[in-house]
C-alpha cells in the first residue's frame, strides 16, 4: 500500500524539478546543457582510453600541445576522431592548450584517473572469474628505477582455457622473502582472494624466491600446503644457455 505514496512523491519532486515556469529557470537550463555538454565529452575521451588500454599502446608523448606531432596517442587519437567529429573538434578549438587550471578533461591527470578507475573495475572481475588459481611473481624495475613486484595469477576461465592476467605492481619491497610475502598477502587481503584457494606458485630461481627452508615459496607453503612451488621453466632455460655459453 506505500508504493502509490512512494511513486506520487517522486513525481512531485519530478514536476518540481521541470524547468519551465520557475524562477530559477534560466540557471537550470544551464545546467542541464552543461552537464549533457561535458557529458559527450567524457563519452568521447574513455572511448580512446579503452581503445589504447585494449591494446597495450603508450598514452603519453613528449608533450600535452593539441596540434603537436609529438603530444602522444591519447591526444593524437583524440585529434584523429575530431576530424569527423564537430563537436570534439569545438571542444578542442575552445579548450586545447588553455593550460592548468582550465577545466578539459585532455589532460594527463584525467587521463590517469580515468585508467585507474577502469583496471581497479578489471581487477575486480578477474577475482570473480576464478575459484581455485595459482600465482606469479617476479621482481623487475621500472623506467625510473624503482624496483617492483609483477603480480600475476593464473586460472582456468568458464570455457576450459587456462589464462594468465596480470593484476598490479607491487612497489618498493625489497629482496626479503618475508617482506614479499607481507607485501603478497595484503594485497590480497585487498582484493579478496582467500589464499587458501591457491594451488600453484611459481618464480624464478632466486634463492629468496625459491628456497625450499625459508624464503617466500617455503613461507606460502606454510600457509597452504597445496599451493605446489613450480620454477620458472623460461628462466632456467636461460640459465641453462647461460652456463653453456660460459663454458
Amino acid at each position: 500500500m506505500k508504493y502509490p505514496l512512494v511513486i506520487k512523491k517522486i513525481s512531485i519532486f519530478t514536476n518540481r524539478f521541470n524547468v519551465s515556469g520557475k524562477v530559477n529557470t534560466a540557471i537550470m537550463i544551464q545546467l542541464l546543457t552543461e552537464t549533457e555538454y561535458w557529458e559527450k565529452v567524457l563519452l568521447r575521451i574513455v572511448s580512446v582510453i579503452k581503445f589504447l588500454s585494449s591494446r597495450g599502446l603508450a598514452f603519453r608523448g613528449s608533450n600535452q600541445i593539441i596540434g603537436d606531432n609529438h603530444n602522444g596517442n591519447y591526444l593524437g587519437c583524440l585529434e584523429l576522431i575530431s576530424n569527423f567529429d564537430p563537436f570534439l573538434h569545438e571542444h578542442l578549438k575552445s579548450y586545447g592548450n588553455k593550460g592548468k587550471g582550465n577545466v578539459s578533461y585532455l589532460s594527463n591527470t584525467v587521463c590517469d584517473e580515468f585508467i585507474e578507475v577502469m583496471g581497479n573495475h578489471v581487477r575486480k572481475l578477474i577475482v570473480k572469474l576464478k575459484k581455485y588459481y595459482s600465482i606469479i611473481i617476479d621482481s623487475t624495475s621500472d623506467i625510473a628505477h624503482i624496483d617492483q613486484l609483477t603480480f600475476v595469477v593464473r586460472y582456468v576461465d568458464p570455457s576450459g582455457s587456462a589464462v594468465e592476467r596480470f593484476l598490479m605492481f607491487i612497489e618498493n619491497v625489497g629482496h626479503k622473502s618475508s617482506a614479499m610475502e607481507d607485501a603478497i598477502l595484503n594485497e590480497m587481503d585487498v582484493l579478496e582472494i582467500n589464499l587458501n584457494d591457491c594451488r600453484g606458485q611459481s618464480y624464478d630461481n632466486a634463492a629468496n624466491m625459491s628456497g625450499a627452508y625459508s624464503e617466500l615459496q617455503s613461507r606460502i607453503r606454510a600457509r597452504n600446503d597445496l599451493a605446489v612451488y613450480v620454477s620458472c621453466a623460461v628462466h632456467s632455460l636461460n640459465l641453462s644457455g647461460e652456463c653453456a655459453a660460459e663454458c
